[in-house]
C-alpha cells in the first residue's frame, strides 16, 4: 500500500507520461510529425540542389577574344555560370543560336561586340558579356598608355554600407520569419486539438469519471499540459534538426551562425505560450459533451493563434513591434524581428517576461475552469456559464 501511495506522490506524472505514450502510438501524430519532416527537407534541400544542378549558359564565339570575354564573365559574374562555345563563322552562331545550342552568341562587330540571340537576350548575360567587354577594353587600352590595372582602377573602388544592417538577408530573413511563425501557429493548432479531443473522447466514455475519482483533476490537467508540451517540443526540435542537417547537406551553414541564437529564444517563447495555450485546449474540451462541440469551444483558442499569427507574417514595422510584447503573439513576433532587425537584448527579456506573468495567470484560470467542467457532461457549456458555476 505504501509503494503504491508512494507512487502517486506526483500523479500528473503518470498522466503526462500517458499523454506521450499515447501520442507516440498516434499514426496521426506519427504521420503529421513525419509530414512536416519531409516538407522542411524539401525546402531546404530542393532549392539548393536546383541551383546546384543549372548547367552553364553556352554563349558561342568564334575567336579567341570572345573565349577571353566569355571567360571573364564567368569568372566574375556571381548569379550565372557562362561556357564557350567555338563556331566557325556568323552563320554557325546563328545556326547554333536558333537552334538552341547555345543561349547567345558574342560575335566582332565594327566597333566592339554584338551579342546575338534568338527571340530575346537573357538580361542577365547580356549584362555580363557587356561588362566584361568593357573592362576588358579599358584594360587593353591602358596598356597602351603604359598603364596598369591597378593604376586604371585607383580610387574608382565603390563600398556599401548600412545604416542598418539586418542579421540575415531580408529575402531569408523573411522566409525564416515566418517559418518561425508556422512552426509555433501549426503545433499549438494541432497538439491543441488533440488535447481538446482527448479530453471529449474521456467525458464521452465516462473514462474521465474513474480518472477523477482516483486522481486530482488539476493533476489530470497538469499531466495533459506537461505531456504535451514535452512532445510538441520533442517535435519543433526533430524538425530543426532536419532543417540543420538540410542546411549542411547543402552548404549553407553559414546562416545557421544567425539563426542558432535566435532558435534559443525562440524555444523559451515556444514553451511558455504553449503553456498557456494548452490550458485552454483543455477547458475546450472539458466545455464540449461531444466531438461535434469543438467547433464552437475551440474556436476562442483559434482565434488567439491565428490573429497573432498574420500580424506577425503580414503587419509593418511599428505594429509588428508592439505586437512582440503582447503574450502569445510575442512567441510569433519577438523571434521573427530578432532575425529582420537589431533588437535590444531588453526588448525580448521584457517580452518573456509579460508572457510569462500572463502563462501563470491563462494557466490558473484554465485550471478553475477546468475543475468546474470536467465533470459537466449534461450539455455543452459556454466560456461565460463556466466563469460563473461554483467550484465543486
Amino acid at each position: 500500500m505504501s509503494e503504491q501511495k508512494q507512487g502517486l506522490r506526483h500523479p500528473w506524472q503518470l498522466v503526462a507520461l500517458r499523454e506521450i505514450s499515447t501520442k507516440l502510438r498516434d499514426k496521426t501524430f506519427i504521420g503529421s510529425t513525419l509530414f512536416m519532416l519531409v516538407v522542411v527537407m524539401l525546402a531546404v534541400i530542393v532549392p539548393a540542389l536546383l541551383a546546384g544542378n543549372d548547367s552553364p549558359d553556352k554563349i558561342a564565339v568564334t575567336n579567341d577574344a570572345g573565349a577571353r570575354i566569355v571567360q571573364t564573365a564567368d569568372q566574375f559574374n556571381g548569379d550565372d555560370s557562362f561556357e564557350t562555345t567555338r563556331v566557325a563563322d556568323r552563320a554557325a552562331a546563328e545556326q547554333a543560336v536558333t537552334s538552341g545550342d547555345v543561349k547567345a552568341a558574342l560575335l566582332p562587330a565594327d566597333n566592339g561586340y554584338v551579342v546575338l540571340g534568338d527571340d530575346e537576350v537573357d538580361s542577365g548575360i547580356q549584362n555580363a558579356l557587356r561588362e566584361a567587354v568593357t573592362n576588358l577594353g579599358m584594360f587593353d587600352n591602358a596598356a597602351k598608355k603604359g598603364l596598369t590595372p591597378e593604376e586604371l582602377q585607383a580610387g574608382t573602388t565603390v563600398q556599401e554600407q548600412l545604416l542598418n544592417p539586418g542579421p540575415l538577408p531580408e529575402i531569408v530573413a523573411e522566409f525564416v520569419n515566418i517559418g518561425l511563425a508556422l512552426a509555433f501557429y501549426m503545433t499549438a493548432l494541432g497538439f491543441g486539438m488533440m488535447i481538446a479531443q482527448s479530453v471529449v473522447q474521456e467525458k464521452e466514455s465516462r473514462v474521465v469519471e474513474i480518472l477523477a475519482a482516483a486522481i486530482p483533476i488539476r493533476a489530470l490537467l497538469w499531466g495533459k499540459v506537461v505531456g504535451n508540451t514535452v512532445m510538441a517540443l520533442t517535435q519543433i526540435v526533430v524538425i530543426a534538426a532536419a532543417s540543420l542537417i538540410g542546411l549542411l547537406v547543402t552548404g549553407q551553414a553559414d546562416i545557421l551562425e544567425v539563426i542558432a541564437p535566435v532558435a534559443g529564444w525562440f524555444v523559451v517563447f515556444f514553451v511558455l505560450g504553449f503553456l498557456a495555450l494548452a490550458g485552454l485546449w483543455a477547458v475546450a474540451g472539458s466545455l464540449a459533451t461531444r466531438q461535434e462541440d469543438l467547433g464552437s469551444t475551440t474556436l476562442p483558442g483559434q482565434m488567439i493563434l491565428m490573429i497573432p499569427f498574420f500580424f506577425s507574417v503580414f503587419a509593418g514595422g511599428t505594429a509588428k513591434t508592439w505586437a512582440s510584447f503582447v503574450p502569445i503573439a510575442s512567441s510569433m513576433a519577438m523571434p521573427g524581428r530578432m532575425l529582420t532587425e537589431d533588437v535590444p537584448v531588453w526588448q525580448p527579456l521584457v517580452a518573456i517576461a509579460l508572457l510569462l506573468v500572463a502563462t501563470v495567470l491563462i494557466v490558473r484560470l484554465g485550471a478553475r475552469l477546468y475543475e468546474r467542467t470536467l465533470l459537466q457532461t449534461g450539455r455543452k457549456l459556454g466560456y461565460r456559464e463556466a466563469l460563473s458555476l461554483d467550484a465543486s
